[in-house]
């Protein structure tokens, strides 16, 4: 178990989220369909409730809709689709998917006001964030989203400014 406020990342190579928003159809191994053949790297982080929660324990089990939040104030084009995914998190869940939001930050003002029904885990330094390139032009987190399958295999990769934002349950379940 990680102490909370540090995180245990796996030494898996860093992913490159430009690559995998720009690249819709790259041609990677892969065990399924659509799949990019880049796993999401698994970490220990600590839960805004104090308990940790290790990615991999969800694989094999979830599909998984990983909502990466940069530091600070929660972006406006996350907070919506944070509620359109607490509005269809029954039609996720009754596909075997879950939810899970990771926060660039420690215990933050986020974390008290949080009031989406999904796990918030809190990446204080921002090493998983680097890991999947969920940083921008400055090297600094922010807001991405990934959707993989209970192998923990990146199907999707987008950003708020990106046209393939999804707005509804509907565009992530695509």
């Amino acid at each position: 178990q990680a102490a909370l406020g540090h995180a245990s990342v796996a030494h898996e190579p860093t992913l490159s989220c430009e690559t995998l928003i720009r690249d819709r159809d790259m041609r990677n191994p892969s065990h399924s369909p659509g799949g990019t053949g880049e796993l999401f790297p698994d970490a220990t982080l600590p839960l805004a409730d104090g308990r940790s929660l290790s990615i991999d324990s969800l694989r094999v089990r979830y599909d998984l809709v990983i909502l990466m939040l940069g530091a600070g104030a929660i972006d406006p084009a996350a907070a919506r689709l944070l509620d359109a995914l607490a509005r269809g998190r029954s039609v996720i869940e009754g596909e075997d998917g879950r939810v899970l939001v990771v926060h660039a930050a420690d215990r933050s003002p986020v974390s008290s006001e949080w009031r989406w029904p999904f796990p918030l885990l809190l990446d204080a330094h921002a090493r998983l964030h680097t890991r999947v390139g969920a940083l921008d032009a400055e090297g600094q987190p922010t807001t991405s989203l990934y959707v993989t399958d209970r192998y923990r295999e990146i199907y999707a990769a987008t950003r708020p400014e990106q046209p393939d934002w999804p707005a509804t349950v509907d565009d992530v379940l695509q």
